[in-house]
């Protein structure tokens, strides 16, 4: 008898948890008419001896990125902007844009900061916890680091605006808190507050009761533990389940990795995406609005763009557009599927994709710091194609 579909992925999640690298984890397969295949393995927390639960509540981290910039691009479907336009336009602590020298001067560059080099991370900006770069230590300095900032939304990006960038923009490309940017300017452009928007034109729409900046209290027995790894396993706790840090409401709401979510939201949101837009008979954003998004929008791919061995792995072949990444070539990637796939992973090993060509998306959610340390993310999405 040949083997069930996606059995490769059940075995995949099973081998980890059983070898210690992982306490427990889903893994999701959808097509556009819902969940194909459902993998839940092991515990959500080793320490109190829950199983994993389909409901568990996750750390989505750098997952929060493309709903920020969806929600971004919903307004620019309003009109509230242009993609070309400069960010000072609307934030003017970003109206002098100069580039930080190894000697610690600054030049002024001779390119705006605009909102397609905010969207597609070719800004200039860094984000300290990625990152050893020249400004990494002066963010630190001014309470600069992603959603570890300081202060409210407003505050943070008015102090972020008088950072000098590490090139001319639209030059490079550099993972950031570009993103972060984008909460600051949903609130200008809507007239509501970064969170409200969220709530109202994404969350309430899709379904998505569960995913917010910070967990209810209530949900304590729910909230998975994320844990700390090396190559061989665990070796600690980051954030224990019981008394997580995310029950906590942050002064910041950070668009850039913010964001606790579930099984079931989180499809939600994919299926729209797979649906090209729609969520129940309600279109959220136009077909060719999501097409534009996950075009690449850099000059090249991301390894010509500088990318380098970021999240410890290749990006030959691989393209940036708004929020996105984006498969340009498939050989060139190491991906053997239809190019076009595009997605995003988050800090604690979380992963998802869109094949628009094939209609189909693959969800994987584990909580282990670094996130990129295993090969998981590879295989899961491997174990995912050969289902099909």
């Amino acid at each position: 008898m040949p083997p069930l579909p996606f059995s490769d992925l059940d075995v995949l999640l099973a081998k980890f948890v059983e070898e210690g690298k992982i306490a427990g984890g889903m893994g999701a397969v959808l097509s556009k008419d819902g969940i194909k295949h459902l993998s839940v393995t092991g515990q959500q927390d080793r320490e109190r001896g829950l199983p994993m639960r389909e409901d568990a509540l996750f750390r989505i981290y750098s997952m929060t990125k493309p709903i920020t910039s969806l929600a971004a691009m919903m307004l620019w479907e309003e009109g509230h902007f242009h993609l070309d336009e400069p960010v000072a336009t609307f934030l003017p602590s970003f109206t002098d844009t100069r580039i930080f020298e190894e000697t610690g001067a600054h030049s002024r560059s001779g390119t705006q900061m605009t909102i397609r080099h905010v969207l597609s991370h070719s800004a200039g900006i860094t984000l300290p916890a990625f990152s050893d770069d020249l400004l990494a230590d002066l963010y630190r300095t001014h309470d600069l680091d992603g959603m570890r900032s300081r202060g409210p939304l407003s505050e943070v990006i008015d102090r972020l605006g008088t950072m000098p960038v590490l090139f001319e923009p639209g030059t490079r490309w550099k993972y950031s808190m570009a993103t972060d940017i984008l909460g600051r300017l949903i609130e200008i452009w809507s007239g509501l507050t970064f969170e409200k928007f969220l709530q109202a034109r994404i969350f309430d729409p899709l379904g998505m009761s569960e995913t917010s900046f910070a967990a209810d209290p209530s949900q304590n027995t729910r909230m998975t533990t994320n844990y700390a790894v090396q190559k061989n396993g665990i070796v600690g706790v980051v954030d224990a389940g019981e008394g997580s840090s995310f029950f906590k409401k942050p002064a910041f709401n950070s668009g850039s990795g913010g964001l606790v979510s579930t099984l079931s939201d989180f499809t939600a949101f994919m299926q729209m995406l797979i649906n090209r837009g729609m969520s129940d008979g309600k279109q959220l954003i136009k077909p060719e609005t999501l097409a534009l998004m996950h075009e690449n929008h850099l000059t090249g791919d991301m390894a010509e763009m500088g990318a380098g061995d970021f999240n410890n792995m290749s990006w030959a072949g691989i393209g940036f557009g708004l929020g996105f990444y984006t498969i340009l070539n498939s050989e060139r990637a190491a991906f053997p599927e239809p190019a076009g796939e595009y997605g995003w992973t988050g800090a604690a090993g979380t992963l998802f994709f869109i094949n628009p060509e094939l209609e189909i998306g693959g969800l994987l959610l584990v909580q282990h710091m670094p996130g990129n340390i295993y090969t998981l993310r590879k295989q899961f999405r491997e174990a995912v194609y050969a289902g099909l």
